[in-house]
Parts: structure tokens; sequence; C-alpha cells
């Protein structure tokens, strides 16, 4: 019997509604938060990145709709990035699939490490990036589409991290049209990985569509009170609190090996 079936199901309405707002007001899929939170209520390594990744399809799907209600989103890019993330997002949901959960912790610490410290620093367009034509744009958006859904089937996150920062440096969006945008994104590779995820029997679709409901809850106050928010400081919230997960992430494994040895 999977771990899963022992946790009933206000608690994974509530860790949904929690990812919700993250998701929802970060431009995320929400799996920085939902990847712990199910570890830590008895969720199985694997089961818990697959079951975030499930639950992140209902919450990119909510937290889309609000941005693009508002304007802020750029459709064709974010659909770009999708076709190239449904690719990276099957291997890298495929390659989860093969290693180890320790391994699994630790590459998702260090994704998020690294997503934590550019976004803190600062994601500045580089110069030249926002006059970009539409065609030079392709490219660069499918490249960043394979990068956001290899880590996204892997790690079991919507891919937001690796989205975000990048639209906004190699792609010259705004803060908030890059989140938006990011959440398009996030569509096509939860919904990529989550099928391989299904077909590995990682995963219970009626976990994901509970923790789901309660995303897209969050999602939709999450994006509200984000487009009221300055974007500089959008940026640092994420940030830190990518910067948080990663550091408890690590310290964890770490403190797990030690005791091992």
């Amino acid at each position: 019997m999977s771990q899963s079936t022992t946790v009933v199901p206000w608690k994974l309405v509530l860790i949904g509604l929690v990812a919700g707002v993250v998701g929802g007001g970060l431009g995320l899929g929400g799996g920085i938060v939902l990847v712990p939170l199910l570890v830590a209520v008895s969720f199985e390594q694997h089961r818990a990145h697959a079951t975030s990744l499930a639950a992140i399809v209902l919450i990119a799907l909510a937290g889309a709709t609000s941005f693009g209600l508002s304007g802020e989103m750029a459709i064709g890019l974010g659909v770009t990035i999708g076709i190239g993330g449904v690719i990276g997002s099957v291997i890298g949901a495929s390659v989860m699939n093969r290693i180890s959960a320790r391994s699994l912790t630790i590459v998702f610490g260090i994704v998020l490490l690294i997503a934590a410290i550019r976004m803190i620093s600062g994601a500045n367009p580089l110069p030249g990036s926002g006059d970009l034509s539409e065609v030079a744009q392709i490219p660069i958006a499918v490249l960043i589409g394979l990068v956001a859904g290899f880590f996204a089937g892997l790690a079991g996150i919507g891919g937001g991290v690796v989205i975000v920062p990048s639209t906004v440096l190699l792609l010259g969006l705004p803060q908030h049209e890059a989140q938006g945008t990011s959440l398009i994104a996030i569509i096509f590779t939860a919904t990529a990985g989550t099928i391989i995820n299904f077909k590995n029997q990682r995963v219970r679709l009626i976990d994901g569509l509970v923790v789901g409901a309660g995303g897209v809850i969050g999602a939709l106050i999450g994006s509200r009170l984000a487009l009221g928010i300055d974007a500089r400081t959008l940026s640092l919230v994420f940030g830190f609190l990518v910067l948080f997960v990663a550091i408890r992430s690590l310290w964890r494994t770490f403190l797990t090996q030690v005791a091992v040895t």
C-alpha cells in the first residue's frame, strides 16, 4: 500500500492551497512548495515529485487564466516554450524514474539554489534582448523550454524557476509578463511529465487532482496579489523563498547521509 493512502484529503487540499498561492503569485507551478510538503506528510520522494507535477497542471491553468485576463502574458512565446518543455519534460520524467530518492533530492536542491541566487542578484534583461524579432525569439524560447522541461520532469516542479528568469534575461520580458508567460508553458511541461509518471506508476491521479483543487483556489488568490506588487519586490520574494527551500532540502539530505554513515 502506498504511503500516500494514509494522508487525509483535507491535508492535500491545504498543501495545494499554499502551493497555489506561491505558484500563482510568482509564475511557478508551485513545486518548490509541493514537493517538501508532500514529503513532510509521508509521501515517498518519487511519488511526491510525480504528484506535485500532476497538481501543477491545474495550478498553472488557474494562474495563467488570471494573468491572461490582465493582459500580462505573451501567449505565443508561452506556447513555444511549452513545446520545447514537452520534450524536456518527457526526458526529465524518464530520468527521474531511474535515479535514487537521495539523488533526486540533491538535484532538486541544486536547481532551486541556482535559481534563487539568480533572482536575488537581479534578473535584468541582457542588452538588446528586448529588441529581438519574433523569429529570433523562437529558438531561444524552445531552448528555454527544453531546459525548464527537463528539470520540471526530473524535479517535480513546473519549470518556472528556469522560465521566469530566463525570459526576463534573454527575451527582455517584464517581470509580470514573464510570470504569466511561464504559467502557459508550465501547462505543457507538467502535462507531459505527468503522462510519463502515470505510465511508470509513480503517481495516483486522484492525489494530484485533490492537491490541484486546493492549488486552483490558491493560484487565483496568488496571481491577483502578484499583479498589485512591484516587479522587483516579487523577484526578491521569489528568490529568498526558493533559497530557503533549497538550503533546507540540501541540509536535510546531508543530515540523513551523516546519520546513515
